[in-house]
């Protein structure tokens, strides 16, 4: 299964979710790669708290999340490192856009790891490097939209990005099979 941007999004507007997909993913990303993992149930409880939803989410969004979540954990810890992050495509947004849900990504990995609450004191110097690079690009924007260099960067920002989460996945990951457990 592959989930892209452009049906999430739709998903999400008919939902009236307050967070993008890019951003949702980025909470996944960074609550996954800290080594923890949550049930279903839990994970739609997280899922609805970061969207902000109002209500308990419904068809299709409430059949979505856990495949989401699959989806997601599959990608992430797979050998062959396709993990990207869930990032509009060029067809579906303008350089403005995508460097913003980067920006979105970028704070929803910060906030999924720091709600695992599993780091306390027991981070590589990878790590804490990566995470600070992941700091600076939720605060990245587009000052000037007819500036070229504008694409490379974004290019560049989320090739980062995907490499951040996997250096992240791999050093949090490494000896959670031995003391982490999952919940079924």
């Amino acid at each position: 299964m592959k989930i892209d941007f452009a049906s999430t999004a739709d998903i999400w507007l008919e939902a009236r979710c307050y967070q993008s997909p890019s951003a949702l993913h980025g909470w996944l990303s960074g609550y996954l790669a800290s080594g923890s993992r949550l049930t279903h149930k839990q994970w739609l409880t997280e899922a609805t708290d970061y969207l902000e939803l109002e209500v308990a989410p419904e068809p299709p969004l409430s059949d979505m999340l856990p495949e989401f979540y699959d989806w997601v954990l599959a990608v992430i810890s797979a050998e062959e490192m396709a993990y990207s992050p869930l990032l509009p495509s060029d067809e579906d947004a303008d350089v403005a856009e995508q460097v913003e849900c980067l920006a979105e990504w970028s704070k929803g990995f910060l906030d999924g790891f720091g709600a695992s609450e599993r780091s306390a004191g027991q981070l590589s110097e990878d790590v804490v490097e990566v995470l600070r690079d992941l700091d600076a690009f939720s605060q990245a924007q587009v000052d000037d939209l007819d500036d070229a260099g504008n694409e490379g960067m974004y290019l560049d920002l989320s090739e980062h990005a995907r490499v951040a989460a996997l250096t992240v996945f791999y050093n949090m990951n490494r000896s959670a099979g031995s003391s982490s457990t999952t919940l079924h």
